[in-house]
């Protein structure tokens, strides 16, 4: 196994905040997964509650209501499952097909959870109960924006994981676009207004700034999953590249410290062009603007700040094992 890479330290000048019910949201997040049998063991419940993916959530909505931010957190602990199962490390026998047959079933789940036939596997009905808790905080038009966004996740995934059956390694470019929907962050930012019980206006949400606005903070979460993330994909059993530094080392033949040190840059402009475009669009955004783009900086700090929290990224072997 290759020696213990010395991860750069990255620029987040954002300020903190109290982060109220993170621990509490913790908490439901690992009973919910482990109800609905996404963990089975207590060896699987031990290494889900080191990860926290609650806590990280819990922190992104510090200034959101208790129960749509639970909500919120268990969906990003379903979608981190996924796309370890599915799309991150799909089991051999799962590869392909099945996994485009599952996607289609989780189409389904989404778009009329309520009169859908209750799954029997436990992502379907895992995600068919968060659509319908979710139906009582969000209303139709920010239901869709999620069901949408998720298609593109899935997508993406496939995308992924057919990259990977053909040992193809994509472009920078390729990447760029492909991790801006395989990292999730367009799936969690839909509900940024949710958990803090307000909806931004269909045109607002539409419109060239929150768009704008949302690929910038995205970019900035992926590339620092990427770079502090690294020891958990540098440690792969394969020489598929699936982050940044990977792509970088191959596209300019180059070790993967110094991609380390290349993608760490990139997130570090990264931020430096999210923080402008937040003031520049700030300065002439109405209250309920200001508070989304309030929520994106969170769920920026809260990000960054989670790998002092979590033990996902110690290495590839101790990830938590999904169902």
């Amino acid at each position: 196994m290759p020696e213990p890479l010395l991860v750069p330290d990255l620029y987040c000048p954002l300020p903190r905040t109290a982060r109220p019910h993170a621990d509490t949201v913790e908490k439901e997040v690992v009973a919910w997964m482990e109800r609905f049998g996404l963990i089975r063991t207590p060896a699987e419940r031990e290494r889900l509650s080191g990860i926290r993916i609650g806590w990280l959530t819990g922190a992104a909505h510090a200034d959101g209501l208790l129960e749509p931010s639970i909500i919120a957190a268990q969906l990003t602990a379903w979608l981190t499952a996924f796309d370890d199962r599915y799309a991150d490390c799909p089991r051999p026998a799962e590869q392909g097909v099945p996994t485009a047959r599952l996607v289609l079933r989780l189409r389904a789940v989404m778009e009329d959870p309520a009169a859908a036939p209750a799954p029997d596997d436990p992502y379907g009905a895992s995600l068919r109960d968060l659509f319908v808790r979710l139906a009582a905080w969000a209303g139709p038009e920010q239901l869709m924006r999620v069901r949408s966004s998720m298609t593109e996740y899935f997508m993406s995934a496939l995308c992924q994981v057919t990259y990977g059956l053909g040992g193809y390694t994509p472009t920078f470019d390729e990447y760029v676009e492909l991790r801006r929907y395989t990292g999730i962050c367009h799936i969690v930012f839909t509900l940024v207004d949710v958990a803090r019980g307000f909806e931004l206006p269909g045109p607002v949400w539409a419109g060239p700034a929150v768009r704008a606005l949302n690929t910038a903070a995205a970019d900035v979460i992926d590339y620092a999953n990427d770079v502090l993330g690294s020891r958990k994909e540098h440690t792969h059993e394969d020489d598929l590249a699936r982050s940044l530094p990977q792509v970088l080392a191959q596209q300019y033949g180059c070790d993967h410290a110094e991609a380390l040190r290349r993608a760490a840059a990139i997130h570090d402009e990264a931020v430096r062009a999210f923080m402008a475009l937040a003031a520049e669009v700030r300065r002439a955004a109405d209250p309920l603007l200001a508070r989304y783009i309030t929520g994106l900086e969170t769920w920026i700090v809260a990000h960054f700040d989670w790998y002092g929290v979590t033990n996902r990224y110690h290495s590839h072997r101790e990830q938590v094992r999904w169902a």
